[in-house]
């Protein structure tokens, strides 16, 4: 998630990283978990979740795509959610056709902390079940394809309700403002001024 200026984003690390950037994310990612290690992980991740300028966990999540086996990922995403929900920090989330068990998984677990889905390109029915549930949404790349999911998405999921992102992708954020300015008629300094209100609420920091 960013804004113009690299104060405000959250860049999201490994657990072993020793990067500090002035805020981010730690999390174990469902393409990446080990049975033999995720005790380890989630210990290290428990006391980094700690660090005043770790403002999220994740990116975590689950994946029916990914080999990693799916109930080891759910073992491993509902310790992020005990962890996030013990320090009250908002998940960052990686799903991938896993939306009803991802939304089982957060209620079964009494989550009452946001949810933010990170990438997000699915199609609007989904949007709106999640919105029903009060997550929010981050959208990168995706945006500049007129007819994707995300830029149909957008357009209905309210203003409050979304961040911008580059993600890895090879290209500047302003380029995703100017995207999604022009999809949702707006004028770009006012977008970028609710996306910095949107950051502020949800993560409880001001610029």
């Amino acid at each position: 998630m960013q804004i113009y200026d690299a104060n405000i984003e959250v860049v999201n690390l490994n657990i072993d990283s020793t990067d500090k950037p002035n805020h981010y994310s730690y999390g174990l990612h469902p393409w990446y978990i080990n049975e033999s290690s995720l005790d380890e992980y989630v210990r290290k991740l428990e006391i980094k979740a700690d660090e005043k300028r770790c403002i999220a966990i994740g990116e975590c999540g689950l994946d029916k795509l990914s080999k990693v086996d799916f109930s080891l990922q759910e073992k491993a995403f509902v310790e992020q959610i005990r962890i996030a929900n013990h320090y009250k920090k908002p998940l960052i989330i990686h799903c991938v056709k896993a939306f009803n068990e991802l939304i089982n998984c957060l209620n079964l677990n009494n989550n009452e902390v946001p949810v933010i889905i990170h990438g997000y390109n699915n199609n609007e029915n989904i949007a709106r079940v999640l919105l029903d549930h009060g997550c929010y949404f981050s959208f990168g790349k995706a945006l500049l394809g007129y007819e994707s999911n995300a830029a149909k998405a957008i357009k209905n999921i309210g203003r409050k309700n979304f961040f911008l992102e580059t993600d890895d992708a090879d290209i500047s954020i302003k380029y995703i403002y100017r995207k999604a300015s022009e999809l949702l008629g707006i004028d770009e300094e006012i977008l970028k001024q609710q996306v910095q209100s949107n950051f502020e609420n949800i993560f409880k920091i001001k610029k």
